[in-house]
């Protein structure tokens, strides 16, 4: 019993100092660091925020949300589009991602609903925009509109989650899910794969074809790897058929795109999403996959700004 308690220390002193060991290299994200970042910040309740505020001064304005692990940039080539279609575009970078702070906090649809409204009360927004939403982004759309419909005009969906989502469940989403070695798993190897995603291998793309900026670069700071874990174990990716159902009650008019060769959010999620919202306009591209907003942006945008122009809100 004795060396079996003694192992059991060792086995526990292991885990944690590998765990520690692989963290070593983080840097605190300060004010120093985010000298660097383009944009401007926004203070929140105890966070700073990044964003930029781009287009014509008194444009109708668009307001950009992101998905799970990429910050705001990853909607240039969208937001181009739209400044050039006469729109004003907010871009931000969630809390734990890009150049914003990384708060320990409990991430869940509360605290993205928290934080949307506290940027837009931040930058004294009051009038009603639109709103779109990548990925993960698509549930805080749907969420915020459902909660706040006086503030959406209308809404366009990119790749969104919250029906079929690949990794949301299984054994290995369960082990994620627990704590200790769950935070374990994380670090060793979970950031790895999301660091090496994928989406993310750029070769034989065009340059005005890919990511505008150094996806991988947020990753060398502390937090962010913590706010994702809190994220994957708090924010529903799946199942979020009620939440999208609510969003069809309000009768705000929703638009979205999938690819069906996406790896991440599956083909299948745009029957569901049309059973949830019957009225929305659902657009399929052949051969796109996650990263369809940038990789295939000459098809995507002419859908996302005309969705907006029906509104009447285009200059």
């Amino acid at each position: 019993m004795k060396w079996a308690l003694w192992g059991f220390c060792a086995l526990i002193f292991a885990l944690w100092a590998s765990w520690a060991w692989a963290g070593r290299g983080l840097r605190p994200l300060d004010d120093i660091e985010r000298a660097r970042a383009s944009g401007q910040f926004a203070a929140l309740p105890g966070a700073k925020i990044h964003y930029r505020l781009t287009g014509p001064e008194g444009a109708p304005l668009i307001v950009m949300v992101h998905g799970y692990s990429t910050p705001g940039f990853i909607f240039e080539q969208n937001a181009e589009a739209l400044r050039v279609a006469g729109f004003r575009v907010l871009q931000f970078d969630h809390l734990g991602r890009g150049w914003s702070d990384r708060p320990a906090s409990r991430y869940d649809t509360d605290f993205y609903d928290w934080e949307l409204v506290a940027l837009l009360d931040a930058l004294q927004i009051k009038e009603p925009a639109g709103f779109v939403g990548l990925s993960m982004g698509g549930p805080i759309v749907a969420e915020f509109a459902v909660r706040h419909p006086e503030r959406v005009t209308r809404i366009f969906l990119l790749v969104p989650a919250g029906f079929d989502v690949t990794g949301a469940q299984g054994f290995q989403a369960s082990l994620i899910r627990t704590p200790v070695i769950g935070d374990w798993l994380w670090r060793m190897v979970a950031m790895k794969s999301i660091a090496g995603d994928p989406q993310y291998d750029e070769t034989g793309l065009a340059p005005e074809d890919r990511l505008q900026g150094d996806v991988r670069e947020q990753m060398n700071y502390k937090g962010y790897g913590r706010a994702l874990l809190s994220t994957f174990r708090h924010f529903p990716m799946h199942g979020r058929e009620d939440t999208y159902a609510a969003l069809s009650a309000t009768g705000i008019a929703v638009s979205a795109v999938f690819g069906d060769a996406d790896p991440t959010v599956l083909i299948s999620s745009a029957d569901k999403l049309k059973a949830a919202i019957p009225d929305a306009k659902v657009s399929i591209l052949e051969g796109a996959d996650h990263g369809l907003n940038y990789k295939r942006h000459r098809d995507v945008n002419p859908i996302l700004t005309g969705w907006f122009e029906l509104d009447g809100a285009g200059r």
